[in-house]
């Protein structure tokens, strides 16, 4: 319920801002475009949770994922350039957990290496505003709806005193959450800038019998970012 109300709470936020930029957008005149910012962003999410794995004969085996590493790519396009801005933020991450070697043991009889891998992305079209305190630094919140997708996948077999584990599986999802972020910039004469966000996606990946795995954890980049 307070995902919930979380999420209706930053729809309406993200609402408000596209209705203020539609009110205030004049489509009979002609005006040159203004700077817009694009990002490039490096980070991981810590999420220590933990996904299940099963053999043939329906035993449950424990998997451990300790975060997701993103690549991303943002574009934001403010209305007008001033000190105080505001417009469309857009763009997409994809995410991927390390393979881990696991150990599995079915009773006393058996047990298997297993490699286990997440990947994760999304999709996101929001708006954001911005305030300059400085001409060199740039502070920045988005919020609006994210389209995203994860892929659970788990490959092991091993034959052990005549017992077979088969433990190959791969689940996948699609779904709509809430995105936020939020970040810093501090921006260099030739227009290249460098700095730092957090991000939060309202979002779980549900794979069945494997359990889920939540997202909601704060998401911490590195931003390499231009002006175009």
């Amino acid at each position: 319920m307070i995902k919930g109300f979380f999420s209706v709470q930053c729809l309406m936020l993200f609402v408000g801002i596209a209705l203020g930029m539609s009110a205030t957008a004049d489509p009979w005149r002609v005006q040159k475009l203004p700077t817009r910012y694009a990002q490039l962003s490096l980070g991981t999410q810590p999420i220590d949770q933990t996904v299940y794995t099963y053999d043939t004969f329906g035993n449950g085996n424990v998997a451990e994922i300790d975060s997701i590493h993103y690549l991303g790519f943002m574009a934001q396009l403010p209305l007008s350039n001033d000190v105080f801005e505001y417009g469309w933020d857009l763009g997409a991450h994809v995410g991927y957990n390390s393979h881990h070697r696991l150990m599995v043991r079915v009773g006393e009889e058996a047990s298997v290496d297993i490699d286990s891998s997440l990947w994760t992305g999304d999709f996101f079209f929001g708006s954001f505003l911005s305030v300059r305190p400085h001409p060199s630094v740039r502070l920045f919140y988005a919020v609006g709806p994210s389209i995203y997708w994860g892929r659970l996948s788990h490959d092991g077999e091993d034959n052990s005193d005549g017992l077979v584990i088969d433990t190959r599986s791969d689940r996948g999802l699609v779904d709509v959450g809430v995105y936020q972020r939020a970040g810093i910039e501090f921006t260099f004469s030739n227009g290249l800038s460098l700095g730092a966000s957090v991000r939060y996606l309202n979002a779980d990946l549900h794979f069945g019998p494997h359990g889920y795995i939540d997202v909601g954890e704060p998401h911490y980049s590195l931003l390499i970012g231009s002006q175009f």
